[in-house]
Formats: C-alpha cells, sequence, structure tokens
C-alpha cells in the first residue's frame, strides 16, 4: 500500500538558480508581499509565484528560510 502526501510535490526544484538568484537579490527580513513582488518583476514562472503566494504572510530572515518554508507548500 503505497502512502500519498497530504500536500502535492513541491513545485520549487531545490537546484532553482533563477529562484535563488532573485532570493539573494533582495533585503531581509522580506515580508510575503516583498518576496511576490520581486518574483513577478524577475518574471520567476507561474508555478513558483502561486507557491509563493501560498506561504505564510510573515517575515522570512533569509533565502534558507524562504526555500524551507516553499518546500514545505
Amino acid at each position: 500500500m503505497t502512502q500519498t502526501s497530504p500536500h502535492p510535490p513541491s513545485p520549487i526544484s531545490s537546484g532553482d538558480s533563477t529562484l535563488t538568484r532573485t532570493l539573494k537579490s533582495i533585503d531581509y527580513p522580506a515580508t510575503k508581499d516583498d518576496l511576490l513582488r520581486i518574483a513577478v518583476v524577475d518574471h520567476l514562472d507561474v508555478a513558483t509565484i502561486d507557491a509563493i503566494h501560498e506561504l505564510p504572510g510573515r517575515d522570512y530572515h533569509g533565502v534558507a528560510a524562504v526555500l524551507k518554508e516553499l518546500h514545505r507548500t
């Protein structure tokens, strides 16, 4: 019997260099709205923008914190 996760697989690849470069280009702490703005400005793909949109509305204190949360969604 195969167990399924309650969450679909994350659209975010840990090797996504465009996303990492974008996240490194902003000042922290950053809000979810800050992350969404830079994602749109940098023309990240729709799946990534949607994943950022699903993040909890709080302050993020660095690239690692954002990526960790994105991999949970």
